[in-house]
């Protein structure tokens, strides 16, 4: 299912660079005479039509230059478009880490100078890589971030790529009947402004879905109306894509000779125009037609080639990987050499500056300063040499000592990455949320890959509505296995005994707690336990029932905060006075925010003395905010953690969650 990239350039696909003259371009970028804004469009158009789709690390170096004098000139516009070309050379070359640390720039620096249409393009090309990396809860939140700008500005075009990104993202959510809606909505707005190449995809976006769910005659008809669109514009890809599409469920019906018919065509299109996306699937649909029909020299001929193939595509991944490390590597070789260099040039300097005070002197005196600047010159090139000799042993070293470290380092990164998808399937998700709870929002930001903050969700059959956020001891890994602790408690107490009482609920998992981890009070035993705000929303009377280990409840009403104090102790042992849980009972009506959260907003450092948030300061921020639809009020909560962290380390995991009534 493809999803669209949104580039600045304006252009929604990820094409061929448009053909252009470089000497013009270098011609105009060298003359100091020609207009500011000239040079920035001649380095732009070097770096994105000259080099980006071909060559993504010189356009790398390209947009620096470009982002350089734009910063210099103070030419805000440009910078972006520099930034959203470092991130895309980065995305082509598959390094999605670094494309999305460039574009979550250019999203500040965008919201920042209030240029709405690349804020969403931003937001776009961010959801693209969490799609990429299947976080698809993130990836929605930005794909609608940019739907409600596009839908702002009006832009029809950007409004039908939103709603495909939205369509693709909720297929691999395994969710067909959102994802057939906004495809369907994307069909209907691009058939409006009679976006050919859009319709196209739609239509096979659509036909996708149509086969997924079994309805393969329905999925060729859609798929036979993207291939008349496409042979219409005479795009080669995407005629050889329906082909493929139609063919692969015509074998699926064991309609062999109609399978052959379309899958032939498919695969001399793709050997024509030398592409390999798709090829070994085709090669291996047809691969498998010609074993069946007893054709076994064609079927061999196309084993090989799904082979080959196969092989390819593992070829181009594997170069792809080494050639990150080498741009990594020449990096590091790069600092080296000049850090080296420098040095001898400073000596040069150095002697020739001496030179110049001696020809004031005796011509004896200047004989023998040369010959002295001579031997200084030679004994610096001979250390330089024999550092540089050195430094080669130590890289070996290095070299090896640093692969050891890598496969170390992996084997951890790929056991906490484990823990985090057990993490996340414990935890609620974001479909049920929006299904219990559509207007509301999580801000959920932990401080390692997993987390000692969670929330948790659920809905009884007689309409009682559970939720709560909860702060367990710690954050990565120990805090990690506690929030597993907390999360299979809640579960026990509420869905399988059905206990409904707050209070009740926070007494039994803290007695739990205590067994499990048999805490007695001794002194030097582990301390480990939550605090927690713990709500009951009764949907049919309209009340909240509530409960808090040190965590409160914020309830806004018409501009006024209402501060519902929890217990001063955790879900876990106490040496203080050990005392029942408190409920406390408040009835909400609509338009009501509530919010329940942990600590780490309010004690985060930073601003520009580099002090604690502070929590007065967290409930006044809510309370300005608590007005704006709640998907907004998670971005500027977003928004706001960032712009008062700064460069400071995040110290702890943050989670905010908040319902409006």
């Amino acid at each position: 299912m493809k999803i669209l990239f949104c580039f600045l350039s304006l252009s929604l696909y990820l094409n061929v660079a448009a053909n252009i003259n470089i000497d013009t371009l270098w011609n105009v970028w060298n003359d100091s005479e020609q207009d500011d804004t000239n040079r920035l469009k001649a380095m732009h158009n070097i770096a994105w039509d000259g080099y980006l789709f071909s060559q993504p690390d010189s356009a790398y170096f390209y947009a620096d230059v470009l982002q350089q004098f734009a910063q210099r000139i103070g030419n805000q516009k440009f910078i972006g478009k520099a930034i959203n070309i470092k991130g895309s050379s980065f995305y082509i070359q598959s390094n999605y880490e670094k494309a999305l640390s460039y574009f979550n720039e250019g999203l500040t620096l965008q919201m920042e100078n209030g240029d709405k249409s690349s804020e969403a393009a931003f937001c776009s090309n961010i959801g693209l890589i969490y799609s990429i990396q299947q976080n698809f809860s993130e990836a929605l939140l930005y794909f609608e971030k940019a739907l409600l700008i596009f839908k702002e500005l009006g832009d029809q075009s950007k409004i039908a790529t939103s709603y495909n990104n939205l369509g693709a993202a909720y297929k691999d959510l395994v969710n067909y009947s959102k994802s057939l809606e906004y495809f369907e909505k994307a069909l209907s707005i691009s058939k409006k402004i009679d976006d050919q190449r859009s319709m196209a995809l739609c239509l096979n976006n659509i036909g996708e879905i149509q086969r997924i769910n079994g309805r393969l005659n329905l999925a060729v008809e859609y798929f036979e109306q993207s291939l008349r669109i496409r042979r219409k514009i005479a795009d080669k890809k995407g005629i050889a894509n329906c082909l493929a599409n139609i063919g692969h469920i015509y074998k699926i019906q064991t309609d062999y000779k109609k399978a052959l018919l379309y899958l032939n065509q498919a695969i001399n299109i793709k050997l024509e125009i030398g592409t390999l996306q798709g090829l070994d699937e085709v090669s291996e649909n047809l691969y498998e037609i010609h074993a069946n029909r007893g054709n076994y020299d064609k079927a061999l001929e196309m084993y090989v080639l799904h082979k080959n193939t196969k092989d390819s595509i593992f070829q181009q991944d594997l170069e792809k990987k080494l050639y990150r490390f080498k741009i990594d590597k020449e990096y590091q070789t790069k600092k080296r050499t000049d850090s080296i260099t420098l040095s001898h040039e400073r000596l040069i300097q150095a002697a020739e500056h001496k030179t110049d005070q001696e020809k004031l002197k005796t011509e004896k005196r200047t004989k023998y300063s040369l010959i002295a600047i001579v031997l200084l010159i030679l004994v610096s090139f001979i250390f330089v040499f024999k550092q540089l000799k050195k430094s080669k042993a130590q890289n070996i070293i290095i070299e090896d000592q640093h692969d050891k470290l890598n496969e170390s380092h992996k084997e951890i990164t790929d056991s906490i990455n484990y823990a985090k998808r057990i993490q996340d399937a414990l935890m609620t998700s974001a479909e049920y949320m929006k299904k219990v709870m559509p207007n509301s929002f999580i801000f959920f930001s932990p401080k390692d890959v997993v987390s000692g903050d969670f929330y948790w969700v659920y809905k009884t059959n007689d309409n009682q509505l559970f939720f709560t956020v909860a702060d367990c001891t710690g954050h990565g890994v120990p805090g990690a296995f506690m929030s597993m602790i907390g999360t299979s408690l809640l579960n026990e107490n509420i869905v399988e005994n059905g206990i409904h009482d707050p209070a009740k609920i926070l007494d039994c998992m803290r007695e739990q707690v205590i067994k499990s981890l048999k805490q007695k009070g001794d002194i030097g035993e582990n301390k480990d336990g939550m605090d927690m705000a713990l709500c009951k929303y009764d949907l049919n009377n309209s009340t909240i029932e509530f409960a808090g280990a040190y965590n409160p409840l914020i309830h806004i009403r018409n501009n006024v905060i209402n501060n519902i104090k929890a217990n001063n102790q955790p879900v876990a042992y106490y040496r203080g006075d050990m005392q029942p849980f408190t409920n406390h009972k408040l009835k909400v009506q609509s338009g009501d925010m509530l919010y329940v959260f942990s600590d780490g907003f309010a004690d985060q450092f930073g601003g520009e003395k580099g002090k604690k948030y502070m929590l007065g300061k967290f409930k006044k921020y809510l309370l300005t905010i608590s007005k704006l639809p709640v998907l907004e009020q998670k971005i500027a909560l977003e928004n706001e953690f960032k712009k008062w962290k700064l460069e400071y380390e995040q110290v702890d995991d943050v989670c905010v969650m908040g319902i409006r009534i």
